[in-house]
């Protein structure tokens, strides 16, 4: 058994035809045939079913693939392994955060890394925190940079920063000439909230739990801007942290009397994902970063 014949069987389980796995590995279909043939006449058993031009892993097969598919993708990480003990100062990042963070924060981030790591590459996301964990548990992504949520299995997180949240009013509403507000003050408000599944809207939920109100929320949006565009037309109020690079012309931005009126901020990764060299020295030095540059790096 060869290991080539490994790789031509996984492909055409994962076709289910003969011609488009040909096609995927640059080779002549009767080629291919042949070494499936062998392959079936060295094990002594047949691993499809054939179904016109269509094959289907019968049972034999389907156990096979499952235990030869590990093997493959063992040695393809073992050479990836191998590669940035080569080049450890190369490769890729696949990176996720808040779309909050998008507009400044991790652009700096990011331009001061490769300013030291030229050749490393960045594939990123941005997404709500329950997406990116989802993320980081099926290996999708390196790391994410998230407001805390529930526990996820594996799943490992850091303090960053803190941020405080502040309610944002119509200039024209009762509420735009004061400096502080408390929670129970907007007890009878009308909210434009993000939808659940974002850190902004669990912190928004606990705190009106612990002020045991039932907010009024009449909107709900996946983007600040979103938000903030219903608050300019006078449709309701928001709590959200700060919001840089956006225009507030005709909104008052409030601070909250609640201590507990803020998001965290930290970086996340899945602890049993293996993490290439460059992807070590990007999470050493994204914590690194916002401990020197972050205004809000202290508890």
């Amino acid at each position: 058994m060869e290991w080539q014949q490994l790789e031509y069987f996984n492909v055409v389980a994962q076709t289910e035809h003969f011609t488009k796995a040909a096609e995927k590995l640059s080779i002549a279909q009767p080629t291919l045939s042949r070494s499936i043939s062998k392959l079936e006449s060295e094990l002594g058993v047949p691993l499809f079913e054939r179904k016109g031009r269509q094959v289907i892993l019968n049972r034999y097969g389907r156990l096979f693939y499952e235990r030869t598919a590990k093997v493959l993708n063992e040695m393809e990480e073992a050479k990836r392994e191998l590669s940035d003990l080569i080049h450890p100062h190369r490769g890729s990042i696949s990176f996720a955060f808040l779309k909050s963070l998008g507009a400044s924060s991790v652009p700096k981030l990011v331009h001061a890394f490769l300013q030291e790591y030229p050749n490393v590459q960045f594939q990123i996301f941005e997404n709500a925190t329950n997406i990116m964990l989802d993320q980081l548990q099926t290996g999708e992504i390196d790391f994410c940079m998230s407001s805390v949520t529930e526990s996820r299995a594996g799943i490992q997180w850091e303090y960053l920063w803190k941020d405080e949240l502040y309610a944002y009013v119509p200039d024209t509403h009762s509420f735009a000439s004061k400096q502080v507000l408390s929670i129970s003050e907007l007890a009878h408000e009308s909210f434009i909230a993000l939808k659940k599944g974002y850190g902004s809207r669990t912190i928004f939920d606990q705190l009106f739990d612990e002020a045991e109100i039932v907010p009024n929320i009449t909107f709900e949006g996946e983007e600040f801007l979103t938000v903030i565009g219903f608050v300019a037309a006078h449709l309701g109020i928001a709590l959200l942290p700060e919001i840089k690079g956006v225009d507030l012309r005709g909104i008052k931005k409030i601070k909250l009397k609640e201590d507990t009126a803020s998001r965290v901020i930290g970086i996340a990764w899945n602890k049993d994902k293996y993490l290439t060299p460059v992807a070590k020295k990007f999470q050493e030095f994204l914590i690194q970063y916002f401990k020197d540059h972050h205004t809000g790096g202290k508890r």
